[in-house]
């Protein structure tokens, strides 16, 4: 079957999207082998944009959308969300990893020196966060994952300001981080980088098998 004869308003986008959603899902441990299988099948049979988006509930939580777990959980509330906060590098070195709670403005030095900012499991507020940065003779990294939208806007001198890996979302609700400040004979690189290596190698299982399912149905 061909999509240019489905039902109008059912788009090859709208599967490729739950598709993905549903590998996210599977990733992350939300939905077993045999529910990803039978979702996966449904979504090249769905009729409706209705059908679809009834493959994305959550399992556990018939109440929840499996499109929204990864957007909630890199939002924090508000009133727990500092205003400022501070990270720097002379002549050293920063790390700051796991869960934790990014303030609304951060600012960051790295003279001849250099950190890294990894925010993976932590959580941003709602809107915009923004991370201002000053390197001179250093280097500043930000692993960003899946689900946070990027705004450069910094400049550099001898240096740059780099945004590499993984992919942007269109969500309008997702949290932004906007990136900014100067480098000045160093660099800062905004890397995007999602699951571990677990989740990664079963991200892409799923979007295999999806793979396979959609050759067979002739999609």
């Amino acid at each position: 079957m061909n999509d240019s004869y489905a039902p109008v308003g059912v788009q090859p986008a709208h599967r490729d999207r739950v598709v993905q959603l549903l590998s996210v899902a599977f990733a992350n441990d939300r939905l077993s082998m045999d529910q990803l299988d039978d979702r996966l099948a449904a979504v090249y049979r769905a009729q409706s944009l209705g059908e679809l988006e009834m493959l994305l509930v959550d399992p556990t939580d018939p109440a929840r959308s499996l499109a929204m777990e990864a957007a909630v959980t890199r939002v924090a509330s508000p009133a727990v969300v500092p205003e400022r906060g501070v990270a720097a590098a002379i002549m050293g070195g920063f790390q700051r990893e796991g869960p934790w709670i990014v303030p609304r403005h951060l600012k960051v030095t790295a003279i001849m020196g250099g950190g890294e900012l990894d925010l993976r499991e932590a959580r941003l507020g709602p809107g915009v966060t923004e991370i201002e940065i000053f390197t001179f003779w250093g280097g500043v990294e930000i692993i960003v994952p899946d689900g946070v939208r990027v705004d450069i806007v910094g400049m550099a001198f001898m240096g740059g300001f780099t945004v590499k890996g993984g992919s942007a979302t269109d969500d309008p609700h997702a949290p932004v981080l906007r990136v900014s400040g100067l480098a000045v004979m160093g660099g800062v690189d905004v890397r995007r980088k999602d699951r571990g290596r677990q989740g990664e190698k079963r991200y892409k299982q799923a979007l295999d098998r999806a793979k396979r399912v959609r050759d067979r149905d002739g999609y």
